[in-house]
C-alpha cells in the first residue's frame, strides 16, 4: 500500500501528524511526503495520485478535484486531518469507490470544551470584571451576582458530534437542557436526557444559547432579530459554529442595549476588524476562531484518520466515515 500526505506546511505538518502516527502508518504503508514549505496544487495531485491508493489531507491540502480522479486510477482512501472535507473533496468522490473520512471527532471534542469555557466565562461575567477592575472598580458582593451554570434552562441549536460532547461536560452543573435539531429524534434525545423542542421555544425559555449547527443555505441567518427578540432579558448568547447563522447585525443592536450578552468566536466575515463594533461592547467577548486549538486533541487529528485507514485496510467499519448524505450537510468551510 502507498499513502501520499498532500501537507505541505512545515507546522501543521509536525502538529497533525505526529511522530507515533506516522510509525503506525509505516507499519501498514509505505509513506510519500508533498514537498515542505512548497504550495502543492490539485494539478500536482493529479499528475501524482495515479500511484497512491490512500491520501491523507488536511488544512491547505489541495481538493480532490474530477480532474485528479480521472487520474486516481488505485485511489480508494482520502483521509482529511480535520474538519469538514467540502474544501477537500467534490461530491463526485462519492461516484466512486473511495471511502472518505475526517477527524471531526477530534476537532468535536476540542470545540466542546471551548464552548463550555466560553459559557463559563460569559455566564460569570469574567469579561466584564476583569475590565471593571482595569478601569478601578471592586466587586459589590452585597449585592452583585452572576448568572452561572448550576440548574439553568440551556439551550443548544444544532445537532452532532460536537453538542453530544457538550451535553456530556455539562452535566455536572444539573442544568436543563434544551435541544433543537431536526437530525435528532425524540428517542435519541431522551437517551440523552435532554428535551427535544421548537426553535421558539428553545430561545424564549433557554438563559443561555450555544450554537452548534453547520452554515448550509437553511441555516443562514436562522438567528434573527424576530429570534432574538424572543430570548429573555439577562441571557447569553455563545456561538462555536459559524458566524452567518447568526445576523450579527441583529446581535449587535441586542448586546448593545444592555439586554443580551455573547461570547463570539466566529463572524460574518473573518478575521474581525479591529475596529468592529462589537469588540467595543462591554458585554461581549470576542475571540479568534479558537474552538479547534486544544493540543491534546489538535495533535490527533493524523492520528485519528490513519487508524480509520488502518480499520480499512482490515476491512473494519470506520469511525469517522462521509456518506454523500452527511457531505451535503456539512459546513463549506
Amino acid at each position: 500500500m502507498k499513502t501520499l500526505i498532500t501537507v505541505y506546511e512545515s507546522s501543521l505538518k509536525n502538529m497533525v501528524f505526529q511522530r507515533d502516527a506516522i510509525d503506525t502508518l509505516r507499519q501498514f504503508s509505505e509513506v510519500v511526503w508533498v514537498e515542505e514549505g512548497k504550495p502543492y496544487t490539485s494539478e500536482q495531485l493529479a499528475a501524482d495520485i495515479g500511484e497512491f491508493d490512500a491520501c491523507l489531507t488536511s488544512w491547505g491540502s489541495p481538493k480532490v478535484t474530477r480532474q485528479v480522479l480521472e487520474q486516481a486510477g488505485n485511489l480508494k482512501f482520502v483521509g482529511h486531518a480535520a474538519g469538514t472535507v467540502v474544501p477537500i473533496v467534490e461530491e463526485c468522490i462519492f461516484d466512486h469507490e473511495i471511502a472518505v473520512v475526517n477527524a471531526n471527532a477530534a476537532l468535536a471534542k476540542s470545540t466542546a470544551e471551548a464552548a463550555i469555557a466560553m459559557m463559563m466565562a460569559g455566564a460569570w461575567n469574567l469579561h466584564g470584571y476583569q475590565a471593571g477592575l482595569q478601569q478601578g472598580r471592586w466587586s459589590a458582593n452585597s449585592k452583585e451576582t452572576v448568572l452561572g451554570l448550576y440548574n439553568q434552562v440551556i439551550g443548544l441549536i444544532g445537532y452532532g458530534d460536537i453538542s453530544r460532547e457538550v451535553i456530556r461536560l455539562l452535566q455536572p452543573y444539573a442544568p436543563k437542557i434544551l435541544l433543537f435539531s431536526r437530525n435528532c429524534s425524540l428517542a435519541e434525545a431522551e437517551g440523552l436526557g435532554v428535551e427535544l423542542c421548537s426553535l421558539p421555544d428553545l430561545l424564549s425559555r433557554s438563559r443561555i444559547i450555544s450554537l452548534h449547527n453547520t452554515l448550509t443555505p437553511a441555516t443562514i441567518g436562522m438567528i434573527g432579530r424576530n429570534e432574538l427578540a424572543l430570548v429573555q432579558d439577562g441571557s447569553l448568547i455563545v456561538n462555536t459554529a459559524r458566524g452567518p447563522i447568526m445576523d450579527e447585525s441583529a446581535l449587535l443592536e441586542h448586546a448593545a442595549s444592555g439586554r443580551l450578552s455573547a461570547v463570539l468566536d466566529v463572524y460574518a466575515q473573518e478575521p474581525l476588524d479591529k475596529d468592529h463594533a462589537l469588540l467595543k461592547l462591554p458585554n461581549v467577548m470576542c475571540l479568534p476562531h479558537i474552538g479547534g486549538y486544544s493540543g491534546y486533541w489538535k495533535t490527533r487529528l493524523g492520528a485519528t484518520v490513519i487508524a480509520d485507514l488502518e480499520r480499512f485496510v482490515k476491512g473494519e467499519s470506520l469511525h469517522g466515515s462521509i456518506t454523500r448524505d452527511k457531505f451535503n450537510r456539512l459546513t463549506p468551510r
